[in-house]
């Protein structure tokens, strides 16, 4: 009976996800799991703002590279 479960892939993909949820759901109510989810995130959140930044510098310069080429088409 036992190497019949064993050897059904199916049924060991679903006992490992319902083993890693349960898991999954201990370390996420734990306080350090926590302190690292919000650490995560605000460091996601700095480098969101910093990538927006720089895109609107490139967006800048070329609109400028732009306008001087059609000036010295002109």
């Amino acid at each position: 009976m036992l190497s019949t479960i064993l050897k059904n892939d199916k049924l060991l993909f679903f006992l490992g996800g319902v083993a890693a949820t349960l898991a999954g759901a201990k370390a996420v109510k734990s306080g350090k799991a926590r302190e690292v989810c919000v650490k995560g995130l605000a460091a996601g959140m700095q480098f969101q703002k910093v990538a927006q930044e720089a895109f609107h510098n490139i967006k800048e310069e070329a609109q400028d590279l732009c306008q001087e080429a059609k000036t010295t088409a002109e």
